[in-house]
């Protein structure tokens, strides 16, 4: 075979390998806009940025060269608020997008904002079930939880779960609990997670126990 024939099937082989990965991360954005649009939220930006993000964790006989990871910025249209939040999508060996995404918010919404009406007129009972809600969280995971799941498949098990999430990601990043990324659910009608996974107290999670026990006596 020729020089020239050769840089010709060379060239042909980089064209199809930048088509189908473009074609992949085309397939894995629609995804991650349905899952977004599902549970929701108003997509205000959608990209694959190429500076790091969130540290995703590692999944058992997974490739990460099968994932494509995107940041959302996104308004909460039930709540009100804006935050921001990490898609990771996972696609399969001949490129169909996999029903699998993970999560990781970079800030939730606080609330209050457009289509907020109730969040914005929450007040210091709002702020105190929500402290008694995460310390009750790092109370389970003082116990040895370390897998959360639904209590059950009814819309307000699927609402309570993910406001346990919500609960769990403040406390992991408070450092006191260390988690994997929480797995989304991707069936209609649920809520926005199916697990957590890899639950573990930290040191200071610990000390905050230790405190709230002394201040209590």
């Amino acid at each position: 075979m020729s020089g020239q024939g050769t840089w010709v099937i060379v060239a042909v082989m980089v064209v199809l390998t930048l088509g189908r990965w473009w074609w992949r991360r085309g397939a894995a954005r629609e995804v991650a806009v349905d899952w977004l649009q599902r549970h929701g939220y108003r997509v205000r930006s959608l990209r694959m940025p190429f500076t790091p993000g969130p540290v995703f964790g590692v999944r058992l006989l997974r490739d990460s060269d099968h994932a494509f990871a995107f940041r959302a910025e996104v308004d909460d249209r039930k709540l009100g608020g804006s935050g921001v939040v990490w898609l990771r999508v996972w696609t399969g060996w001949l490129g169909a997008t996999s029903d699998d995404i993970d999560v990781r918010w970079e800030r939730l919404p606080e609330g209050g904002g457009e289509g907020g009406g109730a969040a914005s007129r929450a007040d210091s009972s709002l702020e105190s079930r929500l402290a008694d809600g995460q310390l009750a969280v790092l109370r389970a995971v003082a116990e040895g939880i370390t897998i959360f799941r639904p209590e059950g498949r009814t819309p307000e098990a699927a609402a309570a779960f993910d406001e346990r999430v919500e609960h769990l990601l403040a406390l992991e990043r408070r450092g006191l609990v260390s988690c994997s990324s929480p797995l989304a659910e991707t069936r209609a009608g649920r809520g926005l997670y199916a697990a957590v996974r890899d639950v573990a107290l930290t040191d200071a999670g610990r000390r905050e126990l230790e405190r709230r026990a002394a201040a209590a006596t």
